[in-house]
Parts: C-alpha cells; structure tokens; sequence
C-alpha cells in the first residue's frame, strides 16, 4: 500500500526529471503568464479604485468632515468647536474652511466656483493642495492679496472644463472677486493640480483675506476636515465627535465621495469580470498545456497499464505533475509581478484622469487567486489524463 502511494510521486519525478528541458521551461512560463494575467488586473483595478478614493481623502475632504446643522447656514465658534475637536483620541490634525459666496472674473471671462478661505499652515495639515503646486507657489499665513487656483478654473489644453474656465490663467496675473455689491482684486499666486476634478475646481484665500473683506465672519467657517491617526478606527473617532453634541453634522469622507463611489463601484465590478475572464484563460491555458503533454504520452501510459500500473495511480501522476507545473508557475509569475511590475508601476503609474494608479494587491487576494490557480491545474490535469486512460489499452501503446 505505501509503495502504490509513493508510486504516483515517482512517476511524476521521472517524467518531469526526463522530459525536454525547454518543454518544462516553457510549460512553467506559459503558467506564470496565466496566474501574472490573474492578479494584475485585480491587482490595477484595486489602485484605480483605492487611488480614487485616496484623492478624495487628500484634496477634498480628509478622513472627518463636519458642516453647519441644516438648520444653520455656518459653523459658529469655529474656534471652540476646533478645540473639542483636538482633544478626541485618535484625532491627528483639525483645519476650518469658509466658502465664498463668490464669483471670480479674468478679462471677458468669468465664473462661480467654491472659494474658500483657509488657514494655509493647518490646512496643509489635513489636505495636501500644498503639494500638489502645478506652477507658482501656496498661500502664505498672512498673504491678504494672494489667490491659489485649481487648474480647472485656469484652463489649459486637455483639461476636461477647460470650455468653462477662464482660459489661460497665468501666475502673476490679478483676478476680481465679485461678492454681493462688492469687488476685490486677488494676485494670482499660484496654479494647483490634483488630477481630481472637484478638488481641481476650487480657489483659496487666506483667512486674513478674508477678515479684511468680511470681518464679520472672523469666528465662522463652513467646513471643519479632520485627519485621523492611521492607527485608529474612523467610525469610533466619528462617533466621539458626534457625542460631543458640537452643533454640526459629522461624517465620514465617503459620504462626500459622491461620482467616486460609483466609479469605485463600476470598478469594481469590472473587476470582477476580468477576474472570471482571467480563471478561464488560466484554465484553458492549463488544460492545453497538460492535455497536449499527456496526448503525446499516450505510448508510455499505455505500456505503463501493460505491465499492471492501475490506472489510478497514472491519473494520480499527471495531477501531481500539473501541480508541480503550476506551483513552480505560481513562484515564477509572483516573482515577475513583485520584482518587475510592482516596481515598474511605481516608476510609471497607470495615468488616469482621476488619479495615477499603483498596483494594490492584498494578501488574501494573491491567496485566494494562487488556490483558484492551483484547484485549475488539478482539475486540468485529472480530466485530460482519465481520458487517455481510459482509452483502450492497444490502441494507447500503438499511438491510435
């Protein structure tokens, strides 16, 4: 009984051991481009997706926001509000926004766009415009005059609202802001570019620039965004801030992500085609190159029968060889896609109009796709091989 245990395993040894090297190699290759196409779908797919929702973190919203109750048309006491806020656990930055009620005019051109008014030093802190300086520089602390603009409004070849921007908008240039009766003239000192379309259709000020237009409003604000310690949960610190009864609405940037969460979810899905796309090429690729490699074996397993090999432990050969196959294709293909792909995406990310997406792969996902992988070859190599083998046995020895 051992040796009828131990016999499949060496069979499959000797076959391997003695067949055409560069058969085996390519066999290997053939099932390492079948598990790369597998996971780097998945694998661009989930940076689209996760890139996308990161931009809304980033340049929108960041991972806690707060507005005025509906009831209210601000935030009142921001400063106080902003406090209670620090003192939550888990709670790493906190930086207040006032939108404008305002229009913004260059030359013949003009437009209402979101212009808020912001400390520049903590608002870096949450939101990441500062680094996303397409030309000139970001607001300074005590700038009056200054103006950053998104490269939306600014306009440029490509952009897709570059019909309605001011078209050709230049640092350096002066720009009027038209409020309800009245008119200021800003410096434009800056263009910002997130490859995010709402983040990229907004302008800032400074707070000083705005209590020198709008004195009153020195303790209001109409956004409050908080970014949290990536070692907490957001759903426990949303709730923190929402016992705290501050007089605001709370939530979590994912309510904010409006067009992106049907675009993650289109993603999404997508993701799933591909996937059952790529199991079925993994699988017809697996089952020809075992199934072309059994056939031309046909002589040696009908003499193998001949001289009282059960055919069982035949079949039992051919699925441990396939799983030989593709196991050696599994490390071959990881190796490509760790020490290849990954870092060639890095290097050169997937340019989108959203984000530029990275390679994201979790482990559970390579797992899960590995044993998808490995459960195809088995199967490839079991139905191929009772075939042959139950084929009569002449007819396998003389090759008919």
């Amino acid at each position: 009984m051992k040796n009828e245990l131990k016999l499949p395993f060496y069979l499959a040894f000797q076959s391997i051991r003695r067949g055409r090297k560069w058969t085996l190699l390519l066999t290997i290759f053939l099932m390492s481009v079948a598990f790369v196409n597998l996971i780097f779908v998945s694998a661009l797919f989930n940076g689209i997706i996760e890139g996308s929702n990161q931009q809304v973190i980033d340049t929108l919203t960041s991972d806690i926001y707060a507005n005025p109750k509906q009831s209210s048309e601000y935030i009142n006491n921001k400063d106080e509000v902003v406090k209670a806020i620090e003192k939550v656990n888990g709670v790493a930055a906190v930086s207040t926004g006032f939108q404008i009620p305002a229009r913004i005019e260059h030359n013949s051109r003009s437009g209402r766009w979101p212009i808020i008014a912001i400390n520049p030093n903590e608002y870096s802190k949450v939101i990441n415009v500062s680094k996303k300086m397409y030309k000139g520089k970001y607001l300074s602390l005590d700038d009056k005059d200054g103006i950053i603009i998104g490269r939306q409004i600014a306009g440029g070849q490509g952009l897709e609202l570059n019909t309605t921007s001011l078209k050709g908008l230049s640092v350096g240039d002066k720009v009027k802001i038209i409020f309800d009766g009245f008119e200021k003239t800003f410096i434009v000192r800056g263009i910002f570019y997130t490859k995010f379309v709402e983040s990229d259709s907004r302008a800032f000020i400074s707070n000083k620039a705005l209590i020198n237009i709008m004195p009153n409003f020195i303790n209001k604000a109409t956004v409050i965004n908080i970014l949290t310690d990536a070692k907490k949960n957001d759903v426990e610190i949303l709730n923190k801030i929402k016992r705290l009864d501050l007089g605001v609405e709370v939530y979590l940037w994912k309510e904010a992500a409006g067009l992106m969460r049907s675009v993650s979810s289109s993603f999404s899905s997508i993701n799933v085609i591909m996937t059952l796309v790529g199991v079925i090429i993994a699988s017809v690729t697996t089952f020809i190159v075992i199934y072309v490699d059994i056939i031309n074996r046909r002589r040696q397993i009908g003499i193998l029968r001949a001289i009282g090999i059960k055919p069982y432990i035949i079949v039992s050969s051919y699925v441990i060889m396939a799983a030989v196959y593709i196991v050696m294709g599994i490390v071959l293909g990881s190796i490509i896609y760790i020490c290849a792909l990954v870092p060639y995406f890095i290097a050169h990310p997937f340019v989108l109009p959203l984000t530029d997406a990275v390679l994201k792969l979790t482990w559970v996902e390579y797992i899960a796709r590995a044993e998808i992988v490995i459960w195809v070859a088995i199967f490839s190599g079991l139905i191929p091989a009772l075939i042959v083998t139950r084929t009569k046995m002449l007819d396998a020895i003389i090759g008919k």
